[in-house]
């Protein structure tokens, strides 16, 4: 069980298990980005678009992938999801972190209340504002002020994401919508803002933040209201998935876009998993805690990569999410958990995850630029060329990551100290 003292709260393997859900996303943005720099240079790129029609092309069989709307996917028998690794590696990294925001900030709002009586509401944003603020508004000028240039010559430029870089109605629009923390409109209607697309979910988070302290803070049925929550949440997402399939309101594919990218839902689940383990709940931790149900939880994954039907793609991410969960909750509190992470290299690499996910696309871009100056134009890069470019990238995304972090964010956390209720991370660790 999680290591408890008075106001103090230590989860061990967690930071282990946020470098790899931020490595992955590393992952599918580097070939995505090689993707997109073919109309620059002849970059290989393990990217397939994961879904497509198996049509008559210059092979017998050969799969024409296209652009295809979910109602299509569901009509159209020829329609197939290719199951491809690279392009769902990122958003399964999003969602688990998704639900161990949820499972970590539910734990200790609970932690909090039971210590002092009450949840103080203006501390816990403040203790998410110097955390979060600091480095998401850095990269936030980096992405609007500095690194825009104008034309394909530019050092950052991202084929396909031009029109952000134009100085038009989708920059401002977007430059609006990223600085009042709503980066996940913006990529809803003019898609990823070159560089720094990635922080949408940053954005998604934050307003998680917005509601879950009030709803924790005096309720004394507090599983009950997360239950509510994430049904009702549900039930708003199926509405606005209905009436945009009935109807064909003006712009109702960004209220779409927005809610599918919102996955609220999944930070929900990840509280029910934190009342169940703070209320020691042994008949189902037991269960949760059991070797098969441990190996079930991590056979499952790729179970669902490869198995899921097209057609519920919209919401395996809900399955996604109590494998997560069951995964969380084993490597934090299990004594006799198959997976432990907590060694010093995994603690250094977890806690400079936010600094990866948030630093890896401009520098991945920064990379790719640099290595077509030095490669001759039209000639495909050898395996070395590219198993050269992931050296650089993580290397340089690491190293950039780790500074940040005890040079910039660690400043800033030092500063949350004096409105926290209930010691955590590794503070709790040396206590």
């Amino acid at each position: 069980m999680a290591e408890q003292k008075k106001k103090s709260v230590y989860f061990p393997g967690l930071n282990g298990l946020r470098f790899f859900a931020a490595f992955a996303v590393v992952i599918t943005h580097i070939e995505l980005m090689k993707k997109y720099m073919r109309n620059l240079h002849p970059f290989d790129h393990g990217w397939l678009d994961i879904w497509g029609k198996w049509v008559s092309g210059p092979k017998e069989g050969e799969p024409v992938v296209t652009s295809i709307p979910l109602e299509a996917v569901i009509n159209d028998p020829v329609v197939e999801w290719y199951h491809p690794i690279i392009p769902e590696l990122g958003p399964l990294g999003v969602v688990f972190f998704f639900v161990l925001s949820g499972f970590l900030i539910t734990y200790l709002l609970f932690a909090e209340r039971d210590a002092t009586g009450t949840v103080a509401i203006k501390d816990f944003y403040m203790r998410r504002i110097f955390r979060i603020w600091p480095l998401y508004y850095l990269i936030f000028i980096l992405g609007f002020l500095v690194l825009p240039q104008s034309g394909p010559n530019d050092h950052f430029f991202v084929p396909y994401q031009s029109p952000a870089f134009d100085g038009g109605t989708s920059y401002w629009a977007s430059l609006i919508f990223y600085g009042l923390f709503f980066p996940n409109i913006a990529y809803s209607i003019f898609g990823a803002f070159p560089n720094i697309g990635q922080s949408w979910s940053i954005g998604v988070e934050e307003q998680f933040y917005l509601i879950w302290p009030w709803l924790m803070r005096k309720t004394k049925k507090p599983l009950r209201v997360i239950i509510t929550f994430f049904m009702m949440y549900l039930m708003i997402k199926v509405m606005v998935i209905v009436i945009g399939s009935v109807t064909d309101i003006n712009g109702w594919q960004y209220v779409r876009k927005f809610f599918a990218m919102s996955k609220l839902e999944c930070m929900a689940f990840g509280g029910v998993g934190a009342w169940y383990l703070y209320n020691e709940k042994d008949r189902l931790l037991n269960f949760i805690f059991s070797k098969p149900v441990q190996i079930l939880s991590f056979l499952g994954i790729p179970f669902l990569m490869y198995f899921t039907p097209a057609a519920v793609q919209n919401v395996v991410h809900l399955a996604y999410s109590v494998l997560f969960l069951i995964i969380i909750m084993n490597v934090s509190s299990n004594p006799n958990s198959i997976l432990r992470l907590e060694r010093k290299w995994l603690s250094t690499l977890g806690k400079i995850s936010y600094g990866i996910y948030m630093f890896h696309m401009l520098i991945i871009v920064g990379v790719l630029h640099l290595f077509m100056m030095f490669l001759p134009p039209g000639e495909a890069p050898s395996f070395l060329i590219n198993v050269a470019i992931y050296v650089v990238s993580i290397g340089l995304t690491l190293l950039v990551s780790y500074l940040s972090y005890h040079y910039f964010e660690n400043r800033f956390i030092r500063m949350k100290r004096k409105f926290t209720k209930v010691v955590s991370g590794d503070e709790a660790k040396k206590a």
